[in-house]
């Protein structure tokens, strides 16, 4: 690990670095060179050199903390992810996809009537919400009726289409749901036990972030699935809470697409109020280099079951379709 400092420090700053790694057992190494100063850390235990790294980094007088690859992490060592989804591939050097649907799957009538709309406009993919049925099931006749909406989607709508984790269930009833993609809620995140499902499963994997995770928490969560052997997994931006609000840091977004071998989907209507937003955020998201984006849509928003965020009507959708029709291509 590599501190740089952002002037020549007194002998006191210097301490404050100092006494920390010693408590560590970790080596280290201050250099000085003309007006610049560093302190070089060693340690083969990469946990100590991310604890210093977190303690270093808020320190008014570091400029910057370079720290080094995890070698035992799973994303380390992968090579670009592209993942494919009925007949389109998520990831690097592909064209962006347009991934749209219903908050919830209301019913099979509405979910297919929805999804060939949106094919006719321009989405690739269906994102099929979760099914909120007027009765309470156990998770396996859950999944077996969400399953079959599904499949109606993807065989009458003419686009295939994601699944979304309802409900935490047995292996037997997550193994239900035959879909292109299995789309997980922020909520589920940090569920490691279905983590380790997912990754057995052998489905591609959308993994939202939590609102209140870091992005190297939700790496971490990703690269448990890809080190439990499923490396179709890609990462979707719902937004990280900043002062009660959700918001959505582009430059993290660019950052990210540049660094990670994961691909990377953008949902703008989580955190959006309005389809100008929408369609900003989306267009936005798509500049950075994002794989593709995830929008929200109903034919009446006013009257279906809508969760947080902007939904956007058929109208809006096909207006901002047509935004960002030159940055799909």
């Amino acid at each position: 690990m590599l501190v740089r400092f952002a002037r020549t420090v007194s002998l006191k700053d210097v301490g404050k670095i100092t006494e920390r790694c010693d408590a560590l057992g970790v080596q280290y190494k201050y250099i000085q060179e003309l007006s610049k100063s560093y302190l070089v850390v060693e340690s083969a235990e990469h946990a100590k050199l991310e604890e210093l790294y977190h303690q270093f980094r808020h320190m008014d007088f570091v400029a910057t903390v370079s720290l080094p690859a995890d070698p035992d992490d799973p994303l380390a060592k992968l090579e670009p992810v592209k993942i494919k989804c009925g007949n389109r591939w998520i990831g690097r050097d592909s064209r962006p996809v347009l991934i749209a649907g219903s908050p919830y799957l209301e019913s099979q009538k509405s979910a297919v009537a929805l999804a060939s709309d949106l094919a006719t406009i321009g989405a690739n993919i269906y994102k099929a919400g979760p099914y909120r049925p007027t009765e309470t099931l156990p998770p396996k006749t859950l999944y077996e009726r969400t399953s079959a909406i599904v499949a109606d989607i993807s065989r009458k709508g003419g686009i295939p289409s994601t699944g979304t984790i309802e409900a935490l269930g047995p292996k037997t009833a997550l193994a239900l749901l035959r879909c292109c993609a299995m789309h997980v809620p922020s909520r589920f995140m940090f569920e490691s036990g279905l983590r380790d499902q997912l990754a057995k499963l052998g489905v591609p994997v959308l993994l939202e972030r939590h609102p209140e995770a870091s992005t190297e928490l939700w790496l971490e969560a990703a690269g448990s699935i890809v080190g439990g052997g499923n490396s179709d997994v890609a990462l979707v931006e719902t937004g990280k809470r900043v002062g009660g609000a959700l918001q959505i840091d582009m430059v993290s977004t660019a950052r990210l697409v540049d660094t990670c071998p994961l691909p990377l989907l953008v949902y703008p209507s989580r955190v959006a109020t309005s389809a100008g937003e929408v369609r900003r955020i989306a267009r936005s998201a798509l500049a950075c280099g994002a794989s593709g984006v995830i929008l929200d849509v109903h034919p009446s928003p006013l009257e279906g079951l809508l969760s947080d965020g902007f939904c956007l009507s058929l109208k809006q959708f096909e207006e901002v379709y047509g935004s960002l029709k030159p940055l799909l291509s």
